[in-house]
């Protein structure tokens, strides 16, 4: 349970390691510590949320011209059910606003009904499938016009 509020800020360096871990536990193909703190470093939107004063997930995306493509979003599992993903992702939704992005895109297992729920709830819509992109599970396309 959340005792306090979620924050959302932006990544630095030192938060690659819980992202890191993260991604191992929840990303089908993790990228290393250093693969992710080069990331931040190069600017690539990255953000954490904590709660309690601890990790407890992040989002990340990459923007190229007036798009973004979300890359990975994970949550820890004690803090799942609780909003953070939606916090999350709002969070970064008026980071993009904010850069002019004009629209997002993001993949989703196929089959992922919490996830395809709350991106829905979001605005995101489904607009295409690529065939057994998760280890033989299809990923449905969403997108969302900012």
């Amino acid at each position: 349970m959340i005792s306090g509020t979620v924050t959302v800020r932006k990544a630095e360096r030192r938060d690659a390691h819980n992202i890191a871990a993260a991604e191992q536990a929840y990303i089908d193909c993790p990228w290393t510590e250093n693969q992710i703190a080069e990331e931040i470093s190069s600017g690539a939107i990255f953000l954490v949320a904590e709660a309690n004063g601890e990790f407890c997930g992040y989002v990340s995306g990459e923007v190229t011209a007036d798009e973004c493509e979300i890359s990975n979003i994970a949550v820890t599992e004690q803090y799942r059910r609780m909003g953070v993903g939606k916090t999350l992702l709002t969070s970064l939704l008026n980071e993009l606003t904010v850069r002019g992005v004009h629209s997002v895109f993001l993949l989703v297992r196929d089959g992922n009904v919490p996830a395809t729920a709350l991106y829905q709830s979001l605005g995101f819509t489904r607009v295409g499938q690529r065939k057994n992109y998760y280890k033989g599970k299809d990923a449905l396309i969403m997108r969302l016009n900012l």
